[in-house]
């Protein structure tokens, strides 16, 4: 018996210069194993850091999202608050205050990365091109086009996705 189809709806961010979030956390060190407390200003596709909160003009260090991979929790079965971002060049190791603070950081974090990745307001979504069955352009208010693709999932089930 075939899956339920499901509809993908990815939303982007277009202003790429708006705070999307900031606050309190840790950083470790790449010599130094000790965290450090500095305040984060994640703002377009760059995290940023500072000593302090009120001198936002010279940053201790920034990481460019631009260049992310991934932004995952640690430590899910403990506590929750221990999350790393990895870059090209690098692997920053993050400590929030409380797992929710941890939760929210890391998932506005993988939508940049998502969005830098992407072109502005277009998605790519690499399918494998003899499983599409059918393509459906629909056209949304004045603003918006959508466009959905069956495909078929898998030649043991041929159960067929919508995205």
């Amino acid at each position: 018996m075939p899956r339920r189809a499901r509809l993908c709806d990815i939303k982007t961010n277009l202003a790429q210069n708006e705070l999307i979030k900031s606050g309190y956390l840790a950083k470790c060190g790449r010599r130094n194993p000790k965290y450090n407390r500095y305040w984060f200003r994640l703002k377009g596709d760059v995290l940023s850091y500072y000593t302090d909160p009120q001198d936002l003009y010279f940053p201790q260090g920034q990481i460019d999202l631009r260049y992310g991979i991934s932004a995952t929790i640690n430590d899910k079965e403990k506590e929750g608050v221990n999350f790393t971002v990895a870059a090209d060049n690098r692997t920053y190791h993050l400590r929030a205050d409380s797992p929710q603070s941890a939760k929210e950081w890391v998932k506005a974090l993988q939508r940049v990365i998502f969005r830098s990745h992407n072109d502005g307001d277009s998605v790519k979504i690499s399918l494998p091109i003899e499983n599409v069955i059918d393509i459906e352009e629909t056209h949304m208010l004045n603003f918006a086009e959508t466009c959905k693709i069956r495909v078929i999932d898998n030649d043991e089930t041929y159960a067929i996705d919508e995205v």
